[in-house]
This record gives C-alpha cells, structure tokens and sequence, in this order.
C-alpha cells in the first residue's frame, strides 16, 4: 500500500469517526436536554419566548385563517419556522436545534483538545455550563444566534489565513441567516465591517471585495424582507419597531442605555466585568490568542445593548464561552492546570450568579438546579385555562400579552385575536361575535381592556384579579 493511500484511508476513517460522534453526541444531548425540559416543565417552568414561538407556529397550522405573517412583519421567522416545520411542538424544536449544536460544539472541542483524554472534560464543560444549558432547554433562537454568528467569524478568520473561497462564502451565508434568526444582527453591519478592516489590516486590497462578498447574502435578505413587508403592511422596516416593543426588556439602567453608542459601550463593559468569573475561559484568549477577532463577543452585546434588545442575563455571556470553544487556535499554548482552574471557575460562578439574577426566567431556572422549588411561569394561564376549558364558545383576546394562554388550551378557533378580521367587529360589539372576553390590565398593551377597562356591556366579570379581567356573556 503505497504513501497516497495510506493517507485516504486514515482521512475517510476519520471522517466516519466524525459523522457516527457527531450523530451519537446529538441524539444523546437531546435526550439530556428532553429530560431536563420534562423535569422544569413540570414545575411550571418555561420561557416566554417558548411559548411565543409555539403560539405563532400553531395559528400558522391550525389558525382561521392560517397565519402565514408569522414568518416574518414583525417576528423572527427562522425560529417559528422550525417550530412550525416540527408539528408545533416546541420543545422538540428545542431539544433537536440545541442538540445538534452541542454535538457541533463537541465535535469541535474533540478535534481541537491539545491534551489526551480532555475531549471529555470539555464536553462535560459544554453539557452542565450553565449559560449554555440554560439556553439549550430555554433559548434555541439566541444558542443558534450566537452560534451562527461565531461560526461567521471563524470562517472569515480561516479566508486570512487560508484564502480558501468556500469560507468566505460560508460566512457570508451564515450572516444572512442571522437576519432571520434575530432582527438585531442588522446592527453587527457596521460592527462587522470594523472587524474585516481590522482582520484584513494587513491586505488592504482585499477589505472591499471580502465586505461585499460577506454582506451581499445579509442585504439581499433584508432588501426583500423589507420589500415584502411594505406590500403588505405600508411599512418597509416596521418589522424593527414592532419587534422590539414585543421583545424589550425592563431592565432601566438597559433601557436608558440602548439607542446611545457611548452609553452602551459602557454598559457593556460593566456587564463584562460582572460576568468575568464566568468567561474566565474565554478571557485567556487576551493572554495566549491576542487576536482581534475576540472582539467578536463585545460586539454581539453591544448591538443588542443599543437596540434595547438586552437584559443582564447571565445566560447572554455564553456568546463568549461558544466563542472560545470555536475560535481554539490558542488551546495548545494552555497549560493543563489553567484550563482546569478556568472551567472549575466558569462552572461553579454561572449557577450561583443565576441565582441572584435579575433575569426571572434563568433563576428560576438556576433554582430548580439547585432543587429550590420556583414560582411556575405556567400557574397564572393555568389557572385562566383551566376556568375557560370545560366552557364553550368564542374569547375576545388580544394575544399581545395573552398568547401564553392560546398555547396551553391548544384550541386555537375558540380565540378572536387581532390578526383576524372578525376582531375589529368584536371589540367595536363584543356580544355579537364573543362569549368571553379577556383582558390583561395594560393599556399599553391590550387592546381589550384599552377599548372596555373595567365595564363590557352585556357582560359580566367572571374572574379578576390585580393581573387580569374576564367577562362572560350574560344570557
């Protein structure tokens, strides 16, 4: 067997290897994050966006008619396509979406380890780290932001190095998936092209050509996006305003921040530093790597800093631990002892910094870790879905805040909700379309209770409390 062969035949064995790990490390993060999600949702325990998602995909299935704008207008269409693609079911789409990125992550981290016998450390790192578990049983949409979004500066870092033309190609597509994932990566725009004439320094004659290369995908994307929602809603680039009235935050001093450059760079950098126990691993790059693509990190947060898009979760940092375990060039200049002290760190800081979050869905979370038993997320709906469920007849709802609830009756033709026509016939008269009406006391945010507050003719209240309001027909 001459050299050439020899050399093939250890390539395609390495290759399978890869594959069968690859298929093994998916099906197996998937069983561990179906059972961890099976475990929290029965104590109540699921985060909004979940249900935001579910709600959407299953109007888009079973609605009358069917909702087909929620792939796009106003949301992010990749995550409830998947949702929608899977039957509805939002937790499968959790479980397959975060599955399969870990297995990404553990492939990576056994190819790249410098030590023997550490691949599995660091897989056991990739499985418990708290930021990331967090987002791989609550958060698919931000684990395929981050992860798409490292993966785009891996592969521009590999087009410097390498100047293979497949790379350039593979992080120009994979920036313009961000857009469908996340509205705010239309922010990265600038940031990212800071970050090509920073990696591209020392080729200035490349700067132009890579930029147009790596951002047409991205500008297509937006261009039609954008062309589609002005057909159909007069409002080109509404789809930002709305979306972020639908996903900001509370956080004040976050809030106060956003829209200002300085302001949130400061913020940022505040928010760096109190996390910095947990991406201590991520931090040794400054010692051993000193490249500029970990800059990457701040950018993500920033970008979401500035479009009112960011709360301090401890969950968000994990953009800095996918970095490091992508971007692994400096591994072979750790010492073992190092990496051993950073990820005992990074392990033990996340759950106990959750712990004190302001962030109510990851400490409730970070609660049920360490077996205190959290105020369910579901208790409230539940109990509205529970009073409406054994009755019959159509609800009056504005699903702004109320779309938790459509998601647990799994009954959507009972609800008149604002995308349909009927709802502007029901909320002028109630009694002519309506048995029930619900309505949560927020003026800024529902529409009922902004039309009827605390009176509906023919109608009387069959329950209320500080949150919420329903009426029932009178006969």
């Amino acid at each position: 067997m001459d050299t050439k062969e020899g050399v093939d035949k250890i390539i395609d064995h390495d290759a399978k290897g890869g594959v069968s790990f690859f298929f093994f490390s998916a099906l197996a993060f998937f069983a561990f994050y179906a059972f961890i999600n099976a475990a929290l949702l029965h104590q109540g325990i699921i985060h909004p966006n979940l249900m935001f998602f579910a709600e959407k995909a299953m109007l888009v299935l079973e609605g009358h008619p069917a909702r087909l704008e929620n792939f796009g207008f106003i949301y992010p269409p990749l995550p409830i396509l998947i949702t929608s693609l899977l039957g509805g079911n939002v937790l499968l789409a959790q479980g397959m979406v975060a599955g399969l990125i870990s297995a990404a992550l553990a492939l990576e981290v056994r190819k790249a380890v410098p030590f023997k016998g550490w691949a599995l450390p660091l897989i056991i790192y990739i499985a418990f780290c708290f930021p990331i578990l967090f987002l791989a049983t609550q958060g698919f949409d931000f684990y395929l932001y981050f992860f798409i979004v490292v993966l785009c500066i891996r592969f521009l870092y590999r087009h410097e190095k390498k100047e293979a033309s497949l790379d350039l190609f593979m992080a120009g597509i994979l920036f313009g998936i961000t857009f469908f994932i996340h509205f705010s990566s239309i922010y990265l725009i600038p940031m990212f092209f800071i970050l090509i004439c920073m990696i591209y320094r020392n080729q200035p004659q490349k700067i132009m050509p890579v930029s147009l290369s790596f951002f047409t995908p991205f500008l297509v994307s937006l261009l039609i996006f954008s062309y589609v929602n002005l057909i159909f809603t007069g409002e080109a680039f509404g789809f930002l305003k709305k979306h972020k009235l639908l996903f900001s935050n509370s956080d004040i001093e976050a809030v106060l921040s956003s829209g200002s450059f300085m302001s949130s760079l400061y913020y940022m950098l505040k928010y760096v530093i109190w996390v910095a126990p947990v991406i201590v691993p991520y931090l040794l790059g400054f010692r051993y790597h000193k490249s500029v693509v970990l800059v990457l990190p701040f950018m993500v947060l920033l970008s979401l800093i500035y479009a009112n898009l960011f709360s301090p979760a401890i969950f968000l940092c994990s953009v800095f631990i996918i970095h490091f375990l992508l971007m692994n060039d400096f591994w072979g200049a750790l010492k073992q002892k190092t990496l051993l002290v950073a990820l005992g760190i990074s392990l033990v800081s996340a759950p106990v910094m959750a712990l004190i979050s302001t962030e109510s869905n990851e400490k409730k979370v970070a609660q049920a870790v360490f077996g205190v038993n959290p105020a369910s997320s579901l208790a409230p709906f539940q109990k509205i879905a529970a009073l409406l469920q054994d009755k019959k007849g159509k609800i009056l709802l504005d699903d702004t805040r109320g779309y938790p609830l459509v998601y647990l009756m799994q009954d959507p033709e009972r609800f008149i909700l604002p995308y349909q026509y009927e709802f502007a016939v029901a909320l002028s008269n109630p009694a002519r379309l309506a048995d029930y009406a619900i309505a949560w006391k927020d003026k800024g945010n529902d529409l009922v209770f902004q039309q009827f507050e605390d009176h509906m003719e023919q109608f009387r209240p069959l329950f209320e409390d500080e949150t919420v309001i329903i009426w029932e027909k009178t006969k």
